[in-house]
């Protein structure tokens, strides 16, 4: 386990919501938490999840509707998994090979900055990583600090970067630009750098993105700010999607493996 990943044992779907609330804040402190041996029910999910700010809207239903009837008809929450439904249609992401370094959504104005991933079965040798952006700013050198607050991304999606999925159209957003050193709503400063969502620099010189990316990805990928989880079963992950990246690695067993994805945001508990 990294030494600054938050790893909580206690029955989370049993605690107040004013120990919720902490969970939450220690996700925009640590970037990534972990919540060992939970049995919850979809309902205990959202209410969870309802805690920290607006539980977003799954694409829902008609999208991901699966033989798992509770499930489905709940919105705000995907199914991650390879697993067809009667009509022969997976859930999200549910190929076998990498899901590659992304955050959610980062080209989409309305993006929710939480997302929760609950293993529900099926999980056992299937890995995920985050990276910590705010240990890789901490550890770039002041003058390359500065620098960095002056430039600002616009990200899209380019196929054959984040996934082989033919589910996005390539694109960049350049109505939506971002501070490439960014301070989350807990107020906790680093990168927002998901180098394979980064299609531009918005700002800076004729070939700095051509300069830079290649050197700062270099820097994020070193294994100190990596952190790989092994799922198990009941395994919760809670990650802050301005301040870190993750990665699904291969795993065969998709088709028999289930996560429960909900998107939120902090707006409960940071205003």
């Amino acid at each position: 386990m990294s030494d600054w990943v938050k790893t909580y044992h206690d029955d989370i779907s049993k605690m107040s919501d004013e120990k919720i609330v902490e969970i939450f804040k220690d996700v925009a402190k640590h970037t990534v938490v972990v919540l060992k041996n939970q049995n919850l029910t979809t309902e205990d999910q959202l209410r969870i999840c309802g805690v920290a700010g607006e539980v977003e809207e799954t694409l829902g239903n008609a999208l991901l509707d699966k033989k798992n009837k509770d499930v489905s008809e709940i919105s705000g929450i995907a199914r991650v998994t390879g697993e067809k439904n009667e009509r022969g249609r997976e859930g999200l992401f549910g190929h076998k090979d990498t899901l590659d370094w992304h955050c959610n959504k980062p080209s989409e104005p309305n993006r929710k900055s939480i997302v929760w991933l609950y293993g529900v079965k099926g999980t056992k040798g299937s890995k995920t990583s985050w990276i910590n952006m705010i240990d890789v700013y901490n550890d770039l050198s002041e003058h390359s600090q500065s620098y960095l607050r002056t430039i600002e991304v616009y990200c899209g999606y380019k196929a054959g970067t984040i996934s082989s999925t033919s589910r996005y159209k390539e694109h960049v957003n350049r109505d939506l630009p971002y501070d490439i050193v960014m301070t989350n709503p807990g107020g906790y400063t680093g990168l927002f750098f998901p180098f394979l969502q980064i299609m531009e620099f918005a700002t800076g010189r004729d070939g700095d993105f051509e300069r830079m990316m290649p050197i700062l990805t270099e820097h994020a990928l070193k294994d100190k700010y990596r952190y790989d989880h092994e799922w198990e079963d009941g395994d919760i992950v809670i990650s802050d999607q301005w301040l870190s990246i993750h990665k699904r690695w291969a795993f065969d067993g998709m088709e028999d493996r289930l996560l429960h994805r909900i998107a939120t945001d902090y707006s409960k508990i940071y205003p």
